[in-house]
């Protein structure tokens, strides 16, 4: 059974700005329940917000009839029951900031975001939205509404290698205890989000609200308001009370990402969150009780930071009583082809192409390469080529990544055999030029293809160009 299509109101009154975001949801998962309606001005949101329902509104904070809170205030004001995503320049970042402790589910920072953070960003403040208002389960259509649910491919987690299965089992073993903290350890881009999504998704929380809140996104001074919220006076802009996240993620999984960057003033009231499931808001005098699993993740060595005392030690040792390290791509190489292929229907069904798969020197590359950036970075490179490719297969040409140094060599060889007559001199010299052909001169890489080092590859480039006596 397919999800209800969610309705979202997008004010942005800059074409360009407003036809980007539309291909960047166009290019994600959420693209087939997603019907966008546009406003290039207030009034005409206002209007439209006034004649139909929406789940949600995309609203930048400059147009030509209003500017600043001011719009936020008026759509909030018109519409107080449909969530608001705040998009916003750099410039208007504190601004936005400002917009978040009045009530806007999130504010994204245009030139910052791709189609997958704002898919999230729309998906979570629908959930928000829905929590607050008392709902047991969140908007149709947001990932883990229903047991049918489509959302379920957020949450496949694709590998067959050993270390991925173990992952896959500590999933399985950690979504049957339902209280249970759990801490996520992994490179940038291994798919620590996907993780926690999982563990929430085969939890008995599912029909619940999950949560997100990356520490590292949002200032200091913010945090903890957005965390616990605030009781209105508890500062200068506190016009109102605001239920924090993880009131508003009672009975269901509130996700900490980046957890290593929270302040260390901070974590003793996380502590006690964990520890008593109680908080109190920012200028409270009463405790609130809430039943909430906290699934944190980091790229970070958290051991190596207590030990240096930027991490709490009795919070790092609350948090891992479930640690589930996610493997770098680099260590299960057997992953990356299942990962592509994924990709590529994926991609193929976004750009309305017929891509068969990838041509063996194609595959020899991606195996070849360590991807720094892992999964992420395998994503990225797949859709480029894609994108590039205008065959049924992709090839070398189009993978923007460099081939290792036995690889580059190898196909060096290959596509310049040598004839047999050659003396060996003459094949060192014909090889040292087909390879810095390949690299495009680069020295410093062929040097490092070749084996040798700078100084002994300009030695011999030197003896080349001499001419024969």
């Amino acid at each position: 059974m397919r999800s209800k299509t969610l309705k979202i109101l997008l004010v942005e009154d800059n074409p360009p700005d407003g036809r980007l975001l539309r291909e960047m949801l166009a290019d994600t998962a959420m693209k087939d329940s997603l019907s966008i309606v546009d406003a290039a001005r207030l009034s005409g949101a206002l209007d439209l917000l006034g004649k139909e329902p929406f789940d949600c509104v995309l609203l930048d904070l400059t147009l030509p009839d209003s500017h600043g809170l001011e719009t936020f205030f008026m759509v909030k004001d018109w519409a107080p029951y449909v969530p608001v995503v705040v998009l916003t320049g750099l410039s208007d970042e504190t601004m936005a900031a400002r917009a978040v402790r009045e009530g806007a589910q999130d504010y994204l920072v245009k030139g910052r975001v791709d189609g997958d953070i704002l898919a999230r960003s729309i998906r979570y403040a629908i959930e928000r939205q829905a929590a607050a208002r008392g709902t047991d389960k969140p908007a149709a259509g947001v990932a883990g509404s229903s047991a049918d649910d489509e959302g379920a491919q957020y949450f496949k987690i694709i590998g067959t290698s050993r270390s991925i299965m173990e992952v896959k089992d500590i999933i399985s073993t950690v979504a049957r205890t339902s209280s249970t903290s759990v801490l996520i350890q992994g490179e940038t881009g291994t798919g620590k989000g996907l993780v926690a999504n999982a563990v929430h998704f085969f939890s008995n929380r599912r029909p619940h609200p999950f949560i997100k809140l990356n520490c590292s996104a949002i200032p200091d001074t913010l945090l903890e308001a957005e965390m616990f919220g605030y009781e209105r006076g508890a500062f200068t802009d506190a016009k109102q009370s605001k239920r924090g996240l993880f009131e508003l993620a009672d009975r269901g999984t509130i996700f900490l990402d980046e957890i290593g960057d929270m302040d260390l003033r901070l974590q003793p009231k996380l502590l006690q969150a964990l520890e008593n499931r109680t908080f109190r808001k920012v200028g409270g005098v009463r405790d609130i009780r809430v039943d909430v699993r906290v699934v944190a993740a980091t790229n970070k060595d958290l051991e190596a930071m207590v030990r240096e005392r930027r991490f709490r030690e009795d919070l790092y040792y609350r948090l891992k009583v479930m640690v589930i390290d996610i493997p770098p791509l680099r260590e299960r190489k057997e992953d990356i082809l299942p990962l592509a292929e994924s990709f590529i229907r994926e991609d193929n069904e976004a750009f309305g192409k017929n891509v068969k798969g990838l041509s063996p020197a194609s595959i020899e590359r991606l195996l070849g390469y360590s991807w720094p950036g892992n999964v992420r970075e395998l994503k990225n490179v797949i859709e480029r080529a894609m994108i590039l490719t205008e065959s049924e297969e992709i090839r070398p040409e189009h993978l923007s990544i460099e081939p290792s140094s036995k690889a580059l060599a190898t196909e060096a060889v290959r596509a310049h055999p040598y004839p047999e007559d050659m003396t060996l001199e003459e094949m060192e010299a014909a090889h040292i030029m087909k390879v810095l052909e390949k690299v495009k001169g680069n020295k410093t890489h062929a040097s490092r293809v070749l084996g040798i080092s700078r100084l002994t590859l300009r030695e011999k480039l030197k003896k080349i160009a001499e001419p024969a006596s």
